[in-house]
């Protein structure tokens, strides 16, 4: 993928605001949530997916420009083969 080399480990491992998604009615206090007799939930979007998934790119988008870390081309092509075919992924 060209223009991806500097995105780097740090990046990618910055959180996933998986929070947003524990403290959603997703998960506690609605009818349909995974705890329905629970209620934790504050923040308020059912579908928290709609705030996290953009939060998360940017949390790895900051991270992969804070970091120190050099960018390692050889290190690039490997994920890139790992993520397009699955090959040295560890699952058969």
């Amino acid at each position: 993928m060209p223009g991806h080399s500097r995105r780097v480990a740090c990046g990618i491992r910055w959180p996933s605001c998986v929070l947003l998604i524990v403290f959603s009615p997703a998960i506690s206090g609605s009818p349909s949530s995974v705890f329905p007799d629970a209620d934790f939930s504050f923040f308020p979007l059912s579908n928290p997916g709609i705030v996290s998934i953009p939060l998360s790119f940017l949390a790895g988008f900051i991270g992969t420009i804070l970091s120190k870390e050099p960018a390692d081309a050889g290190k690039q092509s490997e994920m890139e083969v790992r993520g397009l075919t699955g090959i040295g992924s560890g699952l058969s």
